[in-house]
């Protein structure tokens, strides 16, 4: 069976993007730069399994009107989707979750200039090779 993970490029009402840190403990590229979202769980939709673990992540609450998909890959027994997702509440407080260790609001400019490195998480590849083709 193919796991689905869906993450998403949290913009502010300014534009800006959310990039996370994942925490030296997490189990699963400890350190590594990260975007909100998670595993969708049976019976859920990737829009839902998204909006629901960025709550979980950093305690925002998304727009489901503003949520758009930006496209979805398939990387051997698992399935990336990648949304563009628009704050409810422009001015909320991030708490994060145990997963991370901090996190950035960076420009479109500093989007598109993340660093590709070896041994990084396939999801996090693929949104830079999504991010330096448009």
């Amino acid at each position: 069976m193919t796991k689905i993970v869906a993450k998403a490029l949290v913009r502010s009402s300014e534009g800006l993007c959310l990039v996370l840190h994942r925490g030296n403990t997490h189990p699963r590229f400890p350190g590594h730069i990260d975007f909100p979202g998670g595993e969708v769980e049976p019976k859920e939709t990737p829009e839902a399994a998204v909006m629901r673990e960025i709550q979980e992540e950093t305690g925002l609450l998304i727009d489901p009107n503003k949520l758009k998909k930006l496209f979805a890959k398939q990387y051997q027994q698992t399935t990336h989707v990648l949304f563009e997702a628009k704050l409810a509440e422009p001015d909320a407080k991030i708490a994060l979750s145990w997963e991370h260790k901090d996190y950035r609001w960076i420009t479109p400019e500093e989007l598109n200039r993340l660093p590709k490195f070896p041994g990084a998480d396939p999801y996090y590849t693929d949104v830079v090779d999504y991010l330096s083709n448009q």
